[in-house]
C-alpha cells in the first residue's frame, strides 16, 4: 500500500477498518477462488479471511482495471 497516494491509501484503510465491524457485509467472495475482495472507490483489496479467528489478510491493493489480474494467479 506504500505505493498508493495518500488519499487512496486514507480511503482503503477506512473502508478496512470498518471491514472489522461488519465483515459479512462489507468484503464479497471471488468465485473460483479463496479470496474476498473490499471494494474502495476504483480500488480493490484482495484479502484472505480467516472467519475462525476473525481476522482480515491484505493480500493486495489495487485499481479496480488490473488488480486481479497482477496479483491472482492464471
Amino acid at each position: 500500500m506504500a505505493d498508493l497516494d495518500p488519499e487512496t491509501r486514507e480511503r482503503v484503510l477506512k473502508k478496512l477498518a470498518e471491514a472489522r465491524e461488519w465483515t459479512d457485509h462489507r468484503v464479497e467472495r471471488l468465485s473460483g477462488w479463496p479470496y474476498y475482495k473490499l471494494r474502495a472507490g476504483d480500488y480493490r483489496a484482495i484479502l484472505t479471511w480467516d472467519k475462525d479467528n476473525d481476522v482480515l489478510i491484505v493480500e493486495a491493493v489495487g485499481h479496480r482495471r488490473n488488480v486481479y489480474d497482477r496479483h491472482l494467479p492464471p
